[in-house]
């Protein structure tokens, strides 16, 4: 009895977390803010950002790190990923000779996302680095060809953290 208790306890924290997983379609969100930065790219005179699995790979990595650790910080402490140079190189992305990084935090609702919440999220991301001037300064760069955006959820809290890579091979 006790066994069939913990499988149910079990059973209904897997549903719940895949669930919360499901309200955000995060490839959604990061084609949007995607979209924002090559639209504020274009309307500046600059070459729009293609996307790297690298840096993907990457970003996915250190906005887990950053939410687990509730902080914005560029550097990890594992020495092997302490740097957003070092951490894409960690994933294989050695023809990168610059690297940087753009990371954010912001409130979320427990809620599905409707794709007008998606639009509205993302304009809202988009606008954090946006006013802020070092990183528009990253976003406008001209020597950046590459960018990838990785999220993390941090559904207790309410927060959802992004990173934003960029780079040129």
């Amino acid at each position: 009895m006790k066994t069939h208790f913990t499988l149910l306890l079990l059973f209904i924290s897997a549903l719940s977390f895949s669930q919360n997983q499901n309200k955000i379609d995060l490839e959604k969100l990061k084609s949007k803010v995607y979209q924002l930065v090559n639209e504020e790219r274009s309307n500046n005179d600059r070459k729009v950002l293609g996307l790297d699995a690298y840096l993907k790979k990457a970003a996915d990595d250190h906005a887990k790190y950053i939410a687990k650790a509730q902080t914005l910080s560029h550097e990890q402490t594992d020495a092997k990923k302490q740097s957003p140079k070092e951490r894409v190189y960690f994933y294989g992305g050695n023809s990168f000779v610059l690297v940087g990084e753009n990371l954010l935090f912001t409130g979320i609702k427990d809620l599905v996302y409707s794709e007008t919440d998606l639009d509205t999220l993302a304009l809202k991301m988009f606008n954090l680095w946006k006013k802020s001037h070092n990183h528009l300064n990253n976003i406008l760069d001209h020597q950046y060809f590459y960018t990838e955006i990785g999220f993390s959820i941090d559904w207790e809290n309410k927060k959802i953290y992004a990173v934003q890579l960029f780079g040129t091979k």
